[in-house]
C-alpha cells in the first residue's frame, strides 16, 4: 500500500509542475525556412573524409504572448536503426531577447555531433553502397514546458547549404 501511495504523489508533484503559459507559448512555435545539408568536417591524417548533417531554421511565434528562453533539440537518425538516435544537437536558449508575437528568431543552425566517415571524397560519400537515408526530428520548448515536435525532414544527399554553389568557384 505504501508503494501504490509514492507512486501517486510522485504523479501528483509532476502534473504539479506543468505550467499551462509555457505549454501555450511552446505551442505557437513553429519552424520556418529550413534547410538541411550535409557539411564536411575534414580529414584526418589517413586521408577519411568526415561528413555530418546540419539542420538550419527559423522559429515564429504564431502565439498572442512574446516567448523568451526557448530551447531546440534535433535528433538525428539513420535509416538501419529508425527507432534510436543517431546523433544530436541542442540548443540552450536561441536568443538573448524574446520573439514577440508574429516575429521570427535569428537563423539557427543544429550541426549533428555524429559523422560519416570514408576514404570516399565527401561528394562521393552519397554513391558508396553503405550509405543509407538520415532524417532529422526538431523539437522546440519554451521555459519549463515539454519538448514539442515541431520538424521531421529528410537530410539530403547535398553538401553545403542551398545557394552555397553561388560563393564557391569551380
Amino acid at each position: 500500500m505504501r508503494g501504490i501511495r509514492g507512486v501517486g504523489l510522485l504523479a501528483l508533484v509532476f502534473a504539479a509542475c506543468e505550467d499551462p503559459r509555457s505549454e501555450a507559448r511552446a505551442e505557437g512555435l513553429v519552424v520556418e525556412d529550413v534547410a538541411a545539408y550535409w557539411a564536411v568536417r575534414g580529414q584526418d591524417a589517413e586521408k577519411n573524409h568526415y561528413i555530418h548533417p546540419v539542420i538550419r531554421f527559423q522559429i515564429r511565434n504564431q502565439g498572442s504572448e512574446e516567448v523568451g528562453y526557448v530551447q531546440a533539440m534535433a535528433v538525428f537518425k539513420r535509416e538501419t536503426f529508425p527507432d534510436e538516435p543517431w546523433g544530436n544537437a541542442f540548443i540552450y536558449s536561441i536568443s538573448e531577447t524574446p520573439i514577440p508575437p508574429g516575429g521570427t528568431s535569428d537563423v539557427l543552425t543544429l550541426r549533428c555531433d555524429t559523422n560519416f566517415v570514408s576514404k570516399d571524397t565527401p561528394e562521393q560519400m552519397f554513391d558508396n553502397e553503405k550509405w543509407e537515408r538520415v532524417w532529422v526530428e526538431v523539437f522546440l520548448r519554451a521555459g519549463p514546458s515539454s519538448w514539442k515536435p515541431a520538424l521531421t525532414e529528410d537530410i539530403p544527399k547535398r553538401i553545403g547549404a542551398p545557394g552555397l554553389d553561388k560563393f564557391i568557384s569551380h
